[in-house]
């Protein structure tokens, strides 16, 4: 829980992984219970019972940390973002997984104690809802990877670039580092030529010693990222 919060602790990725197989395995147990198959489409016709046999209390919980797990990925993908962003987005996926697993296995708990002639059934209204919840989650989610303007920043390598070449001004432009995926591509906030001429001089010796060549782009946090030149 820690990680969610804003400069929380970083774990190895390998911890990470290891929560999120067990979360993995919670969810597709209770869908196996609830649908009667590990994987596939929940079907209003028994997701509907489900969410009508929950408290109020846990409806509105569950509606609210849907809510918070939203933001928490917009506000973790997009601008600068680092290994800690991603951890912390990761996160809070995971407890949302989490939650709506827990939800599911609490309705249907519920549903077995309701007779069976009187278990709320589907209407043509909730049908429309889901299907336009679905859409509009999935439309967002869409429009975050393809829209919001969004860079990875490798902390220490930033760090390194800013103290070895600190007296130099196009060190004060400098906005991401990233070595991911065997690149080297340096983000600045200026498109100026001789900026860039600067900046190509001081990356060409330490993109030496990474084994591959520096690439510039300009972003403004605006925008999407757009290639300047390669040094």
């Amino acid at each position: 829980m820690d990680t969610l919060l804003p400069g929380g602790p970083r774990i190895p990725m390998g911890v990470v992984v290891v929560p999120f197989a067990l979360t993995f395995v919670c969810f597709v147990g209770v869908m196996k219970a609830v649908n009667g198959s590990y994987f596939g489409q929940l079907p209003m016709a028994k997701f509907w019972p489900l969410l009508r046999a929950l408290p109020a209390a846990v409806k509105a919980g569950v509606a609210l940390l849907l809510v918070l797990t939203a933001a928490n990925y917009f506000l973790s993908t997009t601008g600068v973002t680092d290994e800690a962003d991603f951890q912390r987005g990761f996160a809070g996926n995971g407890v949302w997984i989490s939650a709506g697993a827990a939800m599911l296995a609490y309705g249907a708990m519920r549903l077995d104690r309701i007779p069976a002639d009187a278990r709320p059934a589907p209407s043509a209204w909730s049908v429309r809802w889901w299907t336009i919840g679905t859409m509009g989650v999935g439309a967002a989610l869409a429009a975050a990877v393809l829209l919001l303007p969004q860079v990875h920043d490798t902390r220490e390598v930033h760090e390194e670039l800013r103290t070895r070449f600190e007296a130099r001004g196009w060190v004060s432009h400098l906005v991401a580092a990233d070595t991911s995926h065997n690149s080297f591509r340096v983000y600045l906030d200026s498109a100026d030529p001789a900026l860039q001429a600067e900046a190509c001089t001081s990356l060409r010796a330490y993109a030496t010693e990474l084994g591959r060549s520096a690439e510039l782009y300009l972003f403004d946090g605006v925008h999407k990222a757009s290639r300047l030149r390669s040094c």
